[in-house]
């Protein structure tokens, strides 16, 4: 095997890392699609929907997802599935449904779904932060590995109010919205894939999730 050919497959195989890791997001709100009982329903109880779908080469990649929150500046993370839970992903497109709760004025509860049939609750996190906010495209990935999926967030400060289209099309990663747009209180929920590991019959909790197949193994 020559030098040219080793460079080749190096440049090959980098690619198709690349392409393994890369991760494209689009959003849909279909609250307009039920019927209009339910729609005032919602809107009195102030609850708000996004559906995120997910495209990649996912090849079986196990999936851990975050949430990092920003209060004025400070960042904390925090682990959504435990280390026992497998969620793999194993279709070229995957979709999670996202719901946020009002609780009283100063938190709220959001929760994601796995839309298979039986809307399996992936998690269900409490929110301290006010209801004046609402679930947000994060549109831009970032530099690392972990993809941000959808915040809960206002928009840029502009004359006393918010600018939500102006968020949306800044092509700003969420990391950096207290940085360039002085966005102090918002939190949102990443997507990180790792190579699965083989089922363990000991494993306290899997999860296989595809659109042919999903079941769960206690």
């Amino acid at each position: 095997m020559n030098k040219q050919t080793i460079i080749t497959i190096l440049f090959a195989l980098v690619a198709m890392t690349g392409q393994a890791q890369t991760i494209k997001a689009s959003y849909e709100d279909i609250l307009d699609s039920l019927p209009t009982v339910m729609q005032e329903y919602m809107a009195m109880q102030g609850v708000q929907h996004l559906c995120v779908t997910l495209r990649s080469v996912f090849n079986g990649k196990r999936a851990k997802m975050k949430k990092v929150s920003c209060d004025n500046g400070m960042f904390t993370e925090h682990n959504l599935l435990p280390d026992v839970m497998h969620l793999v992903f194993t279709d070229s497109i995957e979709r999670l449904d996202f719901m946020a709760l009002p609780l009283g004025s100063d938190s709220l509860r959001i929760a994601c779904f796995y839309p298979d049939g039986s809307n399996r609750r992936l998690f269900e996190d409490t929110v301290k932060i006010d209801r004046m906010k609402i679930l947000l495209e994060t549109l831009t990935p970032g530099n690392g590995p972990d993809y941000p999926m959808i915040a809960y967030s206002a928009g840029i400060p502009v004359n006393g109010g918010t600018w939500y289209c102006g968020l949306r099309d800044a092509e700003t990663e969420p990391r950096l919205w207290y940085e360039k747009h002085g966005i102090t209180d918002y939190v949102y929920y990443t997507v990180t894939l790792e190579e699965d590991t083989p089922y363990d019959e000991n494993a306290n909790f899997y999860i296989k999730i595809s659109k042919e197949e999903s079941f769960a193994i206690h």
